[in-house]
C-alpha cells in the first residue's frame, strides 16, 4: 500500500483558494478540494475544522510571490526588442493574472453577501496601504520600458505614464467587459483581441508612426 502524500498548510490553502474562485462557496466540495491534492477530505481537516473555515483562511492567504506582478521580465528588457513581441507578452501574461485575482475576488465578495456582511464592493486582494501597490507596480514597470524603448528608438511616445496608463487600461477593460459585464457570449478569444491591441497601439506609437 503506497504513503499517501504529504501536503502542507500552504498547498491546501492554494489548493482552496483556486477551487472557491473556480466554482464559488456553495459549489466547492472538500471532496472536490481534497482530489486537487490527491488527498482525502479528512485530511484536509487537519488545516481547518470546517469548509468554513478553510474558505475563511484560504480567501486572506497570500503565499510566498502571491503579488508578483506578471510583467516583472520588463525590468529586464532594455527597450530595443521588438515592441509588438513585448506588447503581446504583457497581454498574454497580464490577462490571464487579473482574471484569476478577479475570480477570487468574486467569490469572496459573494459569500461575505450571503452571510449578510456589510458591503462594501469587491475587496482588493492586496493592502492599498502598502506602496507601491500591484497595479502600481505594473504601471511603473511599463512606463519604464517605454521610456527605454523610446529612447532606443524603437517608439515614439512622448508621454510614457499616460501611454502606460493606456495600455495597462487596454487589458484591464477585456477582462471588465467580459468578466464583469459579459458583453460578448461568446467571449472574443484573447489572442484576437490582443493582435488589435497591438495593431491599433503600434499604430501610432512606432518610430515616426510608420508601419
Amino acid at each position: 500500500m503506497g504513503r499517501r502524500p504529504k501536503i502542507s498548510r500552504e498547498d491546501v490553502l492554494q489548493a482552496a483558494r483556486e477551487a472557491f474562485a473556480e466554482r464559488g462557496f456553495e459549489g466547492t466540495t472538500l471532496a472536490g478540494i481534497a482530489a486537487r491534492l490527491g488527498v482525502s477530505p479528512a485530511a484536509l481537516l487537519r488545516h481547518a475544522p470546517t469548509k468554513e473555515a478553510l474558505f475563511a483562511s484560504a480567501m486572506s492567504y497570500h503565499g510566498p510571490g502571491e503579488f508578483a506582478v506578471p510583467v516583472e521580465f520588463l525590468a529586464e528588457l532594455d527597450g530595443s526588442e521588438d515592441p509588438r513581441l513585448v506588447v503581446r507578452r504583457i497581454g498574454e501574461t497580464f490577462v490571464p493574472f487579473l482574471e484569476s485575482k478577479l475570480d477570487e475576488q468574486i467569490a469572496h465578495w459573494m459569500r461575505s453577501k450571503t452571510l449578510e456582511e456589510e458591503a462594501r464592493g469587491i475587496p482588493l486582494p492586496f493592502d492599498p496601504n502598502v506602496r507601491p501597490t500591484p497595479p502600481q507596480r505594473v504601471l511603473r514597470l511599463v512606463e519604464d520600458y517605454l521610456r527605454r524603448a523610446s529612447a532606443a528608438g524603437r517608439l515614439r511616445v512622448s508621454d510614457p505614464l499616460a501611454a502606460a496608463l493606456m495600455l495597462f487600461g487596454a487589458f484591464q477593460a477585456y477582462v471588465t467587459l467580459h468578466r464583469i459585464a459579459r458583453i460578448l457570449d461568446p467571449p472574443l478569444p484573447l489572442d484576437r483581441y490582443i493582435d488589435t491591441v497591438v495593431e491599433v497601439w503600434m499604430h501610432g506609437t512606432e518610430e515616426g508612426g510608420k508601419r
